[in-house]
């Protein structure tokens, strides 16, 4: 039995003892309504009188009750049995996020579990289906086929644009940061196998795994990070020609075409910037100034002063570019220019023996190799500038360069995708079930990033102090009684966590 309290419409609060049967709540007492704190305080008093008369006429004794002696509590302490100790305060915390976004709107509790054990555990499906009965008592509810129907599932009901579209009315909600701006960029997964086949395909890795078949993920973010989009491409898909398919798909689904899109200079191409321009969008994308025609090249060069945070527009074509100096770039060029001509030179003594590209070495016939000079000569003159090109000359050029900076959040996101969230490699070998892992990884991310922005802690700090904290079931034998309680949250970090995802811990 428990107390139930019922908030009327004119504050008033009517006070009840309730008892679970078949899974419903059934009224056994009620006790009255109060009307002020008094009045509620006596009725719960005898709420609690009502409760405890009917243990004592039961034979059972409430736990700690100082009514009787010490005798008595260790007899009823020895009918206590402890069922189990899990870590499902990790578990909840994050349960509250996932709500709070919106996602429990799916309605799919094994694909909720997976997107958390995700999270907090990210394993296998095989190892995670055991994290889930070890560490929360929950695993048993599933077999291993029931994760992967639930993962099959997610893709035969089309969740990524459920999902994409939770995330899309969460941030319109003024829940994350405005979507006037919003960022791009690609990474690559590779798999735990060595065949190919229609969608896992050998190509350019970032993870260097060119012997391997990969995925191209591309991803799209706000200003904050938050994930708002996610689009599979095959591993030997051109990373830049992934760009206008996504957006054309966040178009479509969203309504939205008043943004600014903000990617690094591999997304930069003429076509690209023609086709963003076709669907009216405004764009920012990193320059590659050592391809620029060598007339604005020499301009550039000549004319940006070497100051620190200097910034100089130039037209280019029907679009600008901004060219910024910074001292700190500039030490690090001249750096990485040494150390790249040096190892060049040293490639020289033994020609045959060269294997890969050397920036300041261009081929002259078969192991046949020259020093670049005109390269070398062109990467000091470039020393400490950075160019950004933009078809919206109504932004200043500070603007400019403050919305490109901020491109870190799209690579953050890729960081914790693969580190915290260990999204590579891929096991799975079927086409819906690799999609349906990368959905969840996701899920994942959108409920990390959030949790990140307001905490101010990273997802592994968060783990390591709620982590530290159980949750105990407790069984007495007489009744089948099942009690459970969190252990003592003595961090005041923790408290905060707690405080702030509505769960009660021992103080």
């Amino acid at each position: 039995m428990f107390i139930r309290r019922l908030k009327s419409r004119n504050g008033n609060i009517q006070i009840q003892v309730v008892k679970k049967v078949n899974r419903n709540n059934k009224v056994v007492k009620h006790l009255g309504t109060a009307r002020n704190t008094i009045e509620l305080n006596e009725l719960m008093e005898l709420a609690w009188q009502y409760i405890d008369n009917n243990r004592i006429k039961q034979g059972r004794i409430s736990f700690f009750d100082n009514r009787y002696s010490s005798s008595e509590i260790e007899k009823f302490l020895s009918r206590l049995v402890i069922i189990g100790t899990y870590d499902s305060l990790v578990f909840h915390f994050f349960n509250y996020f996932y709500q709070k976004i919106g996602f429990g709107k799916l309605n799919d509790s094994c694909f909720e579990d997976l997107v958390i054990a995700r999270i907090a555990h990210p394993v296998s499906k095989a190892r995670t289906r055991e994290w889930l009965e070890d560490k929360l008592g929950i695993g048993h509810k599933y077999s291993l086929s029931a994760l992967y129907r639930a993962m099959e599932r997610s893709e035969r009901l089309n969740y990524q644009d459920k999902i994409e579209q939770l995330t899309w009315s969460f941030i319109k909600k003024g829940n994350s940061a405005d979507i006037s701006v919003l960022y791009f960029d690609v990474t690559t997964l590779y798999y735990e196998a060595f065949d190919e086949d229609d969608f896992r395909k050998f190509g350019y890795s970032k993870d260097r795994k060119e012997n391997q078949p990969q995925l191209i993920i591309a991803l799209t973010v706000d200003t904050k990070g938050f994930p708002l989009h996610i689009k599979v491409f095959p591993g030997n898909k051109y990373e830049g020609h992934t760009m206008i398919p996504c957006m054309q798909d966040i178009i479509k689904k969203h309504k939205l075409k008043d943004f600014v899109v903000v990617a690094d200079s591999a997304m930069i191409s003429v076509n690209n910037m023609n086709e963003l321009e076709a669907i009216g969008l405004k764009f920012i994308v990193g320059a590659r100034l050592a391809n620029i025609s060598q007339k604005l090249f020499e301009t550039v060069t000549s004319t940006v002063p070497k100051t620190d945070g200097a910034l100089k527009r130039f037209q280019f074509g029907k679009r600008i570019i901004v060219v910024g100096y910074s001292k700190k770039r500039a030490h690090k060029d001249k750096t990485d220019r040494k150390k790249q001509a040096e190892r060049a030179r040293l490639a020289l003594s033994n020609p045959s023996l060269i294997a890969r590209r050397y920036k300041f070495l261009k081929k002259t016939g078969k192991n046949k190799w020259e020093f670049n000079q005109a390269k070398l000569e062109k990467a000091e003159k470039l020393e400490g500038l950075k160019g950004y090109v933009s078809n919206a000359p109504e932004l200043s050029n500070e603007d400019i360069v403050h919305k490109y900076t901020a491109l870190w959040n799209v690579e953050k996101s890729f960081r914790i995708s693969k580190s915290d969230l260990k999204a590579r490699p891929i096991f799975h070998t079927v086409k819906e079930k690799i999609k349906a892992h990368i959905l969840i990884v996701f899920t994942a991310l959108a409920i990390s990033r959030y949790v990140e922005v307001v905490t101010g802690k990273s997802i592994q700090k968060i783990l390591t102090l709620l982590e530290k904290s159980k949750e105990v079931f407790l069984k007495e034998t007489l009744s089948g009684e099942i009690f459970t309680k969190y252990t003592q949250a003595k961090d005041p970090e923790a408290q905060k966590l707690l405080k702030l995802a509505k769960i009660a811990w021992v103080t």
